[in-house]
């Protein structure tokens, strides 16, 4: 990265570790959040399509003989 003598890089400040490792654990922080709402998600999903599915199929034993 190419800087001009009056400016500093980025990485050469003493907090850019502390607030770069921050960044990522806030990143990883987020994304976990993001899967947990997703996962809860697709279970309530799955959960209100098996319900639908078993009102519109329901099991054999459940079916009235009309002989």
């Amino acid at each position: 990265m190419k800087t001009n003598g009056s400016e500093k890089a980025l990485e050469s400040y003493k907090i850019f570790p502390y607030i770069a490792w921050s960044l990522v654990i806030g990143f990883a922080f987020f994304v976990y959040t993001i899967a947990m709402d997703l996962q809860d998600t697709a279970d309530r999903l799955r959960a209100q399509a098996d319900l639908l599915d078993s009102k519109i199929n329901p099991p054999a034993g459940e079916i009235a003989d009309f002989d």
